[in-house]
């Protein structure tokens, strides 16, 4: 039986389109589901090819916004940080991927196990001894088949400065090569040093050394530190951020907006954003006000912007209630910021030391995701994991 003209026209059509070179192209980049994505990937060898064009993943992967899967809880005075999956119901995406995941460290004992930085689908962590500096560092992609997902980077250098490394950081930005960086850095009175060490084959290079004589001590540098666009910010105690440029191997300083100062381990906190943007998280009392500022801008007059004012206790007084407190009894809420996510989309609270809730910034959504041990009076750092699309499609 002949097909109609009609339809054999239009299957030459469709031919001509499923088949073209570019046309593929456009159409996958324009799909708004992951998983048709991938799907479309796996049709044929031809369609495979234009999923995994540079191109093509870079136009979808900017229609696509990043999906929390969980929380790394990093204790400072547990050995083993713990992986908190936060599954959406309403994504399929997100329960598959935690259901084929590996997020934690069951079966590793080499010690203390601390985890610094997770990004781009990839986990930072390193293993020592009690609190001394760390002796190896790996890098976990927990997405990827089993095997494969675990790089480990040569021994450190050593260092004789005060609580090294400072910090170490995956790369913010997708076209660096660099694996990761570390970052010791010291303060005698208003003299500040750093250096910071990137791995090469079997050993670690110095990428960058500064020192410089700042106008005013930092008192305290903070553990509080993000890379953005080849600058390391770091909270300090003195109630300014520093700024390490790594590229000109220089020191700024950074005010703080006005009535922002620091008050405790948590009342501040930085945020890094897409085009340059720095945002800062402070708490006062009940109040969370989120601030933002242009860092590509290097003009003196350059000035930070309110952009978010939450009442903590018309937010989370709820939560409040259901563990006992009474804020509405004219009680002090004692908040801390404990993790946040890129532009300041979501935050991460501490309260009383008792309980973590996640709240949503645009919608103002809340929920309580994790409760500490009474008899745990650590500090604690929440690390979002945030799964980025597409994924890696094999040659």
């Amino acid at each position: 039986m002949m097909p109609s003209p009609q339809f054999a026209e239009d299957e030459t059509s469709a031919s001509k389109v499923l088949m073209s070179e570019g046309l593929v192209g456009e159409i996958l980049q324009r799909l708004h589901c992951r998983i048709c994505f991938v799907s479309a990937a796996l049709t044929s060898k031809h369609w495979l090819c234009n999923a995994a064009n540079k191109v093509v993943i870079h136009n979808f992967r900017s229609r696509q916004l990043p999906l929390l899967l969980g929380i790394y809880i990093c204790n400072d005075g547990s050995s083993q940080p713990e992986f908190m999956p936060l599954p959406d119901a309403s994504c399929p995406e997100v329960t598959t991927a935690l259901r084929h995941g590996n997020f934690g460290f069951d079966g590793m004992d080499m010690g203390y196990l601390s985890v610094w930085d997770c990004r781009n689908d990839r986990v930072l962590y390193g293993f020592g001894k009690s609190f001394n500096p760390i002796l190896s560092v790996a890098i976990r992609t927990p997405l990827r088949h089993p095997g494969e997902d675990t790089v480990l980077l040569p021994p450190q250098p050593s260092t004789t400065w005060r609580e090294c490394p400072h910090s170490m950081l995956l790369p913010d930005e997708e076209d660096d090569k660099i694996s990761c960086y570390r970052l010791d850095i010291d303060n005698k009175g208003q003299i500040v040093y750093a250096m910071v060490f990137v791995p090469q084959a079997s050993s670690w290079a110095v990428h960058c050394f500064a020192l410089s004589n700042l106008a005013r001590s930092p008192v305290k540098i903070l553990k509080m530190t993000i890379l953005m666009r080849g600058k390391i910010y770091m909270l300090t105690m003195a109630g300014y951020i520093l700024a390490l440029d790594l590229r000109k191997e220089s020191f700024s300083i950074i005010d703080l907006p006005k009535g922002v100062e620091f008050e405790y381990s948590g009342n501040l906190f930085l945020c890094r954003g897409d085009n340059s943007v720095l945002y800062l998280f402070h708490v006062k009392g009940e109040k969370l006000t989120v601030w933002l500022r242009r860092m590509d801008d290097e003009s003196p007059t350059t000035m930070w912007a309110l952009r978010d004012t939450i009442s903590l206790l018309k937010t989370c007084g709820h939560l409040i209630i259901e563990q006992g407190g009474e804020p509405a009894n004219g009680e002090e809420v004692v908040a801390s910021v404990v993790g946040v996510g890129d532009n300041a989309d979501f935050v991460f609270l501490e309260f009383d030391e008792t309980f973590i809730v996640y709240m949503h910034l645009k919608s103002r959504k809340v929920k309580k995701v994790y409760e500490r041990d009474p008899d745990d009076d650590f500090l604690i750092r929440v690390l979002p994991f945030m799964m980025e699309w597409p994924i890696i499609f094999p040659n």
